[in-house]
Order: C-alpha cells, then sequence, then structure tokens
C-alpha cells in the first residue's frame, strides 16, 4: 500500500451525451461536461493522488443500438431515436457500474444528463437488498408524460425510478429495478422558491429537505432527519448530484441553474452525514456545462473526490 492514499479501488466512468446526443447543441454544452471533468488534469489527477488504484472508463460509443441490444431486430431500438439512444446509454453505463462493482471498486460516474441515473441503478440491480436513493438536484424531475407540457423525459427521472411512469421502458435497462417514494430523499429541489421558478419546480417525491425546511432546522438537521428515517428501512444507497444543486454562487453549473442553491461545503458535508449511516454503493455527478461557468472542475472535481472517499469510508469492513 502507498503511505497516504486511500486502497480502495474507484473507477471513474464518463457517459458524454445529453438527451442522447454527443458535443454541444444550441443552448446546451452538457454532453461536453464529461469530457471537461474526466480530462487527465481533473478529476483522474486528483484521484490519483488519493486513492492507489484509480481506473478510467469512457463511454463515448453508444450512439445507437447495435445486434448486442437489440438481438438483431433493430425494430426494438430504432435507430436514430433520442429516447432510443437514451436507453442504449444507459444499457452501457449498467455495464460499466456493474463490472466496476463486480470488480470491488466504487463507481463515480460523470454524465451530461440525470437520466444516466438509470444506467447508474442497472449496474446496481444485483444488491440483494432494497437500496435507497439520495437525489441532490435544484428540480425534483418529478413529472410524468401526463402532467408534462413539453415531454422532456429529463424531467420524469425521479418519478421513473420510483414506478410512477416508463414502466416497459425502464425495465429495458438490465438489472433496473424501481425505488419506492419511501426509500427515496430530494434534496435542495430550491428552483420552486427563486424568481424566475417554472410552474412544475414545485415538484419533488420522496422526503423533501428543501429550503424552507434548511432554513427552519440547519442544513445538517435537517439531513439528518431525513436520513435517519430512510436508515429504517435500508442500509445502502445510490447518491445522485445534479450540479445545479449548487447557488450560482459557487457555480453556475448550466442554464437551469437556480438562486437559493446548496454550497460545495454542505454538499460535501451531505455526502459525510450519508456515509455515516448508509453504504454508499454509487455516486453521480450530471449536467454540468462547460460553456456556462468555468468554474466547474474546480468545483465539482472536489467533490467528486469527496464521494469517493466518503463511499470508501461507508464500506463495511
Amino acid at each position: 500500500m502507498t503511505q497516504g492514499r486511500i486502497p480502495t479501488p474507484v473507477t471513474l466512468i464518463g457517459l458524454p451525451y445529453h438527451c442522447g446526443t454527443r458535443g454541444r447543441v444550441p443552448g446546451n454544452a452538457m454532453a461536453v461536461g464529461p469530457e471537461v471533468l474526466l480530462s487527465e488534469q481533473n478529476a483522474p489527477a486528483a484521484f490519483a493522488s488519493e486513492f492507489e488504484s484509480v481506473e478510467l472508463v469512457f463511454l463515448d460509443q453508444a450512439d445507437q443500438a447495435t445486434d448486442k441490444e437489440t438481438g438483431g431486430d433493430f425494430r426494438l431500438i430504432p435507430a436514430g431515436d433520442q429516447m432510443g439512444r437514451i436507453l442504449v446509454q444507459n444499457i452501457h453505463l449498467a455495464g460499466a457500474v456493474r463490472k466496476a462493482r463486480a470488480e470491488g471498486r466504487i463507481p463515480i460516474v460523470s454524465a451530461g444528463t440525470c437520466s444516466s441515473s438509470f444506467g447508474v441503478l442497472g449496474g446496481l440491480g444485483d444488491t440483494k437488498e432494497g437500496i435507497g436513493l439520495i437525489w441532490f438536484d435544484a428540480h425534483g424531475d418529478a413529472q410524468t408524460p401526463e402532467t408534462s407540457a413539453n415531454g422532456f423525459i429529463e424531467g420524469m427521472i425521479t418519478t421513473t425510478i420510483a414506478g410512477h411512469c416508463w414502466p416497459e421502458y425502464r425495465r429495458q435497462v438490465p438489472g433496473f429495478r424501481e425505488i419506492p417514494d419511501n426509500r427515496i430523499i430530494s434534496v435542495s429541489i430550491h428552483e420552486e422558491f427563486s424568481e424566475k421558478a417554472r410552474p412544475h419546480a414545485s415538484v419533488a417525491i420522496g422526503t423533501v429537505v428543501n429550503k424552507p425546511v434548511i432554513e427552519k432546522l440547519g442544513y445538517a438537521r435537517a439531513m439528518s432527519a431525513a436520513l435517519d428515517l430512510l436508515s429504517a428501512k435500508c442500509s445502502k444507497v445510490y447518491v445522485h448530484v445534479d450540479t445545479d444543486v449548487l447557488d450560482p454562487s459557487v457555480l453556475s453549473a448550466n442554464r437551469h441553474c437556480a438562486e437559493g442553491g446548496l454550497t460545495d461545503a454542505q454538499v460535501a458535508a451531505g455526502l459525510d452525514l450519508i456515509a455515516e449511516r448508509f453504504e454508499i454503493l454509487a455516486v453521480s455527478f450530471s449536467s454540468f456545462d462547460p460553456d456556462v461557468d468555468p468554474r466547474g472542475p474546480s468545483v465539482i472535481v472536489p467533490l467528486m473526490t469527496a464521494a469517493a472517499k466518503a463511499a470508501a469510508r461507508s464500506r463495511k469492513a
């Protein structure tokens, strides 16, 4: 063992797509975020200084289904379809997460959008017991096809995970298992309280640790209370961090960010509180747009490192 470095192995997994598309689209460069964060001088260098074994897996060849995903019937996942591309990318991500875990490694994912959580959950599907979800975000992502005005799948992530919509679609991700509302914690969800809040911004599921709760109890007490409730239902969790959970004074992570978010210190403290109570199976970071704020790597990479450290501490001896 190298003196001072953590022996628990880590796999950094990059999924550089936004809504199934690589590269920049008009007004959005979230797909480029993983390329920036996982470039050699950023997360890989930071992790190499902290962990003995760091593996980098970059899933940049998942633009359309192959015979492996369709069994040779292209009609099952039509080429060129946005939802089909997202599905294929999550199938690839599920495989990468599953492989990392099989090798005893902690998966830390950097992805363009929150729908990547489907793939992470697929990769955790071999967990014998039911797991919990801690969802850090400016938004609850809790719409459904019936409530969404634009059909944007990225606004339906937690409801899909909880089993409220897209049943046949989510089941195409190998290993995917639903997580019921009572095992989900939604943290921050602060757009609702911002000046330019959209109508759906108040919608979230599970136990909500939002701005009024934080202001009443304080961040540590509010998080601890929610985590204590969850700890009665499960002992293992997946943590997802949409980077727009951060207040713009810390980082304007993307064009969906809103005033009133958390600080990076609060997110890191939240990871510590989670690690005290649960085994952290995987952590994902999504939705960083490098065209919006150049501070991204200096803020997000330390949080990714803190997440991996928390996950390593959380493992049972």
